[in-house]
């Protein structure tokens, strides 16, 4: 792991634990099924119960170990304009609205509104809106909206939002808002705003921002070879990451990116393996490369920093600027080094502090100023 992402994981990665957990799962499967798809029950041939659907027949087969049995239900009828009932099943549905008391399945929904009080699905929906109090489901959903209490869920989503107090989740997102206390889109999110208490996007994510408590972004969190992106104005939360950031701001208590290109990350702790912008702004600055400002009270680039380090305590092993606190620390310094410490083992440019020490500068140790030179003259007292 590398050196900015492990020290930021000490900050957060026991808040990070649990909804990392919960984004895992099965790349294809979100829990739809496609218009026409066979009903599977979990059980065994041996004696154990399955789920079926009325008139079901089971198909038979010799007894062994548990599998899934697929339930091969009689084929639903078309239906049109309105359908009403306590537990509907319409192969292809056109007209106003489908209204179930309690569960409502359509094939094909052409129309206007389908509404169940327990739950909703379809195989493709394409209307106004699917309600319902428990939960939406559909594989492939255009219109306006999946409104629910508990959850909506639709592998390909277009229309304008999932709007739920439970769980919102997609496979591709193209819409304006995504709305829950966890909302998540596993392959891309394409939109204005994901809301919610934990905002997860697996893939890229393009639109305004991700405003929550955990904002995550990216196909594996604080691993390599991931080539998403997140093209947006921010993301805003306590806790906020993304692998590939490209925007104009991350703040929270938390701001972590692995590559950083836009304007302010701002957090207690702001971190990024690579950082391109105006300032890193928090308690702790880290980075592995950065270019532009690290402000604050530990500013720390493992590798390389260009720009302006200002806090307490500054370190780069490489700086190509100035650096501006209490106690400076480079390797190798290029440029201003101004406190009460500056220290270099390299020094190409001026110290200025209480007390100053570069290796190679004109003296080793000296009081109020030092300089280093390309060809530097003999040290006067140096042993070296």
């Amino acid at each position: 792991m590398r050196k900015t992402l492990l020290a930021s994981n000490l900050v957060i990665g026991a808040a990070l634990a649990a909804p990392t957990a919960l984004a895992r799962g099965s790349e294809d499967d979100i829990g739809t099924r496609p218009a026409g798809a066979a009903i599977v029950a979990e059980g065994d041939l041996g004696g154990s119960k399955t789920k079926q659907a009325p008139d079901a027949q089971v198909v038979q087969q010799e007894q062994g170990p548990r599998r899934d049995l697929v339930v091969a239900e009689e084929r639903p009828k078309d239906w049109y304009l309105l359908d009403a009932g306590l537990r509907t099943h319409r192969d292809t549905f056109i007209g106003l609205a489908s209204l179930s008391a309690a569960q409502s399945r359509n094939e094909r929904f052409y129309g206007a509104l389908s509404l169940a009080l327990i739950r909703n699905d379809a195989g493709s929906h394409f209307g106004a809106a699917q309600l319902g109090i428990g939960r939406n489901l559909s594989d492939e959903f255009g219109g306006v909206a999946q409104l629910s209490l508990g959850e909506n869920r639709a592998r390909y989503f277009y229309g304008l939002g999932q709007v739920t107090l439970g769980y919102n989740r997609s496979q591709e997102f193209v819409g304006a808002l995504q709305l829950a206390g966890y909302n998540r889109a596993d392959e891309s999110f394409g939109g204005a705003l994901q809301l919610g208490g934990y905002n997860r996007a697996g893939g890229d994510f393009v639109g305004l921002a991700q405003i929550g408590v955990f904002n995550a972004q990216g196909k594996e969190l604080f691993e390599d070879g991931d080539d998403s992106t997140l093209w947006a104005l921010g993301q805003f939360g306590v806790f906020n990451y993304a692998n590939a950031f490209r925007g104009i701001a991350q703040i929270g208590g938390a701001s972590l990116a692995t590559d950083f290109s836009g304007g302010l990350q701002i957090g207690v702790v702001a971190g990024a393996q690579t950082f391109r912008g105006l300032a890193q702004i928090g308690a702790a600055s880290l980075s592995e490369r950065s270019s532009g400002g690290q402000l604050g009270l530990a500013n720390l680039a493992f590798k390389e920093h260009s720009g302006l380090q200002l806090g307490g305590g500054n370190y780069a092993e490489t700086v190509h600027g100035v650096q501006l606190g209490l106690a400076n620390i480079s390797d190798k310094a290029n440029g201003v080094q101004i406190g009460l410490f500056n220290h270099a083992k390299r020094l190409r440019g001026v110290q200025i502090g209480l007390l100053n020490h570069a290796e190679d500068g004109v003296l080793e140790w000296s009081p109020v100023l030092n300089m280093g030179f390309e060809e530097a003259p003999k040290q006067v007292g140096s042993r070296r």
